[in-house]
């Protein structure tokens, strides 16, 4: 079962609701909703006065799993509760963007200059489905023999192969950048450049970073989805907690990050202006 937890600060304006609150400091709403062999418990606690108190809470979710689905506002530090943080829906689904954009690109533009960073060498499939889309893919990563070995694989497979370095100044210059993993490092990239990761960089990166990506919510799991709880994070822990790999084939509509969302048919259209590619109709 999925917990949704969450937590209210309720106001109390008027002097008898301050009265009121020094005797009930808190109360808390819970309801269950199934959708097939998926359930999820809405936690709702409002807090009227004095700390969250983590105790009543945990009394609610005795037997189910600690690790549980909320905002980054609630500190869950020093209780037993651990707040849902994977990314592997979001990693797959910048997987299905960047590929269904690339094709689309690549149309009408088979000369994309692509950079491919990856720092520890997790991404290799990744790389080869590139391959399909470009005759310039540039691979960088701390483990340069691993993928010289494998474009060496990938050639005797397909005919095809990529250049391989442990420089990151062998990023640029580039059409499209793409880095599955945490960007901890500075980049050599310009304002103009289009970044795909799947995560938020950690440290300040010049281009267009686009870390989000978004399908539509398949409407099955509107019923259940929590009216406090993000869409791509629900369905994120759908994915990982729940096991429903299918979501994983979701096609993503449009990308974007904490500031900015392009649709899917703006970012060809970026991407083949930037490349300096024929006009094309969207």
């Amino acid at each position: 079962m999925l917990i949704a937890l969450e937590i209210q600060k309720m106001y109390n304006k008027t002097f008898k609701e301050k009265i009121k609150a020094l005797f009930r400091h808190y109360t808390i709403e819970k309801n269950i909703k199934s959708c097939g062999d998926i359930s999820v418990m809405n936690i709702c606690y409002k807090q009227y006065h004095g700390d969250i108190n983590f105790k009543k809470i945990y009394r609610c979710t005795v037997g189910e799993s600690k690790t549980i689905l909320c905002s980054d506002d609630i500190s869950l530090k020093n209780t037993p509760f651990q707040r849902f943080n994977r990314n592997e829906f979001n990693l797959k689904m910048m997987e299905n963007f960047v590929c269904d954009v690339l094709e689309q690109c690549t149309e009408q533009y088979d000369n994309l200059k692509i950079s491919f960073f990856d720092p520890d060498a997790e991404f290799p499939l990744f790389a080869e489905k590139l391959l399909r889309y470009t005759s310039s893919l540039n691979v960088v990563s701390n483990m340069p023999r691993f993928y010289e070995n494998e474009s060496e694989r990938v050639m005797n497979r397909t005919g095809a192969s990529y250049i391989v370095s442990n420089s990151i100044e062998r990023l640029a210059p580039c059409d499209i950048l793409i880095c599955p993993p945490k960007i901890k490092v500075h980049l050599p990239t310009t304002a103009d450049t289009i970044i795909f990761t799947s995560y938020k960089p950690l440290v300040s990166t010049k281009g267009i970073v686009i870390s989000r990506y978004y399908p539509e919510f398949p409407e099955k799991y509107l019923s259940i989805k929590p009216e406090c709880t993000d869409g791509l994070y629900f369905l994120s822990a759908l994915y990982t907690l729940c096991g429903k790999s299918g979501l994983g084939k979701l096609d993503t509509v449009k990308c974007g990050n904490e500031y900015f969302d392009f649709l899917k048919d703006d970012m060809i259209y970026y991407i083949m202006s930037n490349a300096d590619a024929p006009a094309v109709t969207v």
